[in-house]
């Protein structure tokens, strides 16, 4: 098997990020610093920040909606509150403090001031699968919008627009409703680029005033109040595919 996906079965992360240890020397193999495209075996010892890590028999499945004023990252060096703070604080109230929480680690990310729907897991290989932009699994997101957008925005948005000297993919977008001088819409997209509403909106000279992601594929936010998470099955979040 090769290494990065030996850590993703280990639920180190998705492979990407398991790329980015190897690269930087995190990552060893019976001792010796491993390199992208190594292969191991059952009989080898692997590293990760001289930590051994093993294939993860038993993986977890959450779904998360991220409160505003959180980082999504396992640690911030900036000393914010992370999603991971926020899962173990809903993990210990839906579970009691006796059990120990899964380690687990979000899917793809939303910004800080986002809300909304995050997937949680240590199943490395479902990450990757979910990240991979060949997949193109859309994300739907509500956002409240000012001024508000013309038709020949919406066709804009629709057909794809310039961020970061790169064009967007077509993306879905209906008005849900006007709030006086701001809008209430959805819209759907394929890629998750840094900020990728927020700077489709700003390239049509108009501003986001609240994001909250609402859908992942056809796993829905529904009725899952801030800061609480949601036990998915396995198959659950593999339909997200």
């Amino acid at each position: 098997m090769r290494i990065n996906k030996y850590l993703a079965s280990c639920g180190v992360g998705a492979r990407r990020k398991c790329d980015e240890l190897i690269q930087s020397g995190a990552v060893k193999i019976n001792g010796q610093l491993a390199k992208l495209g190594d292969e191991v075996n059952e009989n080898d010892e692997v590293t990760v920040n001289n930590r051994v890590v093993k294939i993860i028999e038993n993986h977890y499945y959450f779904a998360l909606n991220k409160p505003k004023g959180c980082v999504t990252t396992l640690k911030d060096d900036r000393g914010r509150l992370t999603v991971i703070d926020v899962f173990n604080k809903a993990y210990n109230l839906a579970f009691g403090k006796n059990g120990e929480i899964p380690k687990v680690f979000p899917v793809g990310r939303l910004d800080y001031n986002t809300t909304g729907l995050l997937l949680l897991t240590n199943d490395g290989i479902l990450a990757n699968s979910l990240m991979h932009p060949t997949r193109k699994v859309e994300k739907t997101y509500k956002a409240v919008v000012y001024p508000k957008l013309s038709q020949f925005d919406i066709n804009k948005l629709q057909k794809g627009v310039i961020i970061d000297n790169e064009k967007t993919l077509p993306a879905k977008l209906k008005v849900i409703k006007d709030i006086g001088n701001k809008q209430v819409v959805e819209i759907t997209i394929t890629q998750g680029r840094n900020r990728q509403v927020r700077k489709m909106i700003e390239s049509v000279g108009k501003k986001v005033d609240e994001l909250q992601r609402i859908a992942i594929g056809n796993l829905k936010l529904n009725n899952l109040k801030s800061g609480q998470i949601k036990v998915l099955t396995k198959n659950q979040a593999y339909s997200i595919l």
